[in-house]
């Protein structure tokens, strides 16, 4: 058998070696890139030709006419209207009757005015005060015992007390109040009230007879009971 020739083996160098050759064509991206080149050429060159020119205002400095509206008419003169006399036929209204203004009579001296109280008619007694009883009757010991207070008995504790009574006309003693009493809190004023109905005097007689309205004060002194 003949033999057959090994095919020959080239080493690619990517460093000196163009590599294999591809084949020649310009592909979808050239076509699109060279439209887009003569897009922005043909762009550039429509701009090119344009001429840019500045729009100028003009302005004139002739006066506007403004027509105004007349001015109004002046008010029209008013004739005061003339007065119409009354036909000569009419009689006038009478008279009214005025009555006569009396003649005010004027005081010229001023009025008395008295600043004196009036003198009362009956003037009010004085109750008098009695300084020197005449008694006809007083508690005895035995009533100074029954009302002595129960408190100061069972603490054996002596006191006073001074009450002040209005004496009527048949001598007994009535409208009494405590003036004082010692030691406080033992109730001797309340006993010298309840004594105060045991009392007796002679009544206060004037032109003879008796008269009410006499004050006394009468000093009560409180022993403890034995």
């Amino acid at each position: 058998m003949a033999e057959q020739q090994a095919p020959e083996h080239r080493h690619y160098d990517p460093l000196t070696s163009d590599g294999p050759r591809r084949k020649k064509g310009l592909g979808a991206f050239g076509i699109a890139l060279i439209i887009v080149v003569g897009f922005h050429v043909a762009l550039f060159v429509y701009l090119a030709g344009q001429k840019f020119e500045a729009v100028m205002k003009e302005y004139h400095d002739d006066a506007v006419d403004v027509e105004l509206p007349p001015p109004p008419p002046p008010p029209a003169v008013v004739q005061p209207r003339p007065p119409i006399a009354p036909p000569p036929d009419v009689t006038p209204p009478p008279p009214l009757p005025i009555p006569p203004v009396k003649e005010r009579v004027e005081q010229t001296a001023p009025p008395v005015i008295s600043n004196v109280p009036p003198v009362p008619t009956n003037p009010p007694v004085r109750a008098s005060v009695i300084t020197k009883p005449d008694w006809a009757r007083k508690p005895t010991a035995d009533d100074m015992a029954r009302y002595y207070p129960d408190r100061a008995q069972r603490m054996e504790v002596a006191g006073r007390a001074t009450i002040a009574c209005t004496v009527t006309a048949k001598g007994s003693l009535e409208g009494c109040s405590i003036v004082s009493e010692n030691p406080a809190d033992y109730q001797f004023g309340d006993a010298a009230l309840k004594l105060s109905r045991l009392f007796r005097m002679k009544p206060k007689t004037l032109d003879g007879a008796p008269v009410d309205g006499g004050q006394i004060t009468i000093p009560i002194v409180f022993q403890v009971p034995r």
